[in-house]
């Protein structure tokens, strides 16, 4: 009896260790990058060729300045969304609008909608330009 209450105990262990490795292992695997951060940090992802640059303030915004080939998708346009899901979820999305609240409420929808990897810049457009 002993003998059997043992091996159980021992073959229950190696299967729960087997199981937080593999839960583990899918935790790694689909880990999601959803944060703000500095003008640094947002110009280091900006340098990686796949990364996307998303301006989503109005048009007038964009074109009175923006950070360098950024694509604008006007965060109140009704398109808006659609013009999200476009994007390659796949590849760095580095989002900004004019001090952070649009492209704060983006960041959450992009996440939602299953992007891996989504920067934020701290501050938006009034930052980058000090």
């Amino acid at each position: 009896m002993k003998k059997i209450l043992i091996i159980s105990i021992l073959l229950f262990g190696i299967l729960s260790c087997g199981e937080a490795q593999s839960t583990s292992q899918k935790k790694q695997q689909t880990s999601v990058i959803n944060k703000v951060v500095g003008q640094k940090e947002f110009e280091n992802v900006m340098k990686q060729t796949d990364a996307q640059l998303i301006d989503v303030r109005t048009k007038d915004e964009y074109n009175a300045g923006h950070i360098g080939n950024a694509k604008n998708f006007d965060f109140y346009r009704s398109d808006f969304q659609s013009n999200m899901a476009k994007l390659d979820k796949t590849k760095p999305v580095l989002v900004y609008c004019a001090k952070g609240g649009r492209s704060g409420q983006t960041a959450s929808m992009l996440k939602e909608m299953g992007f891996k990897e989504v920067y934020d810049l701290s501050g938006g457009y009034e930052s980058w330009k000090k």
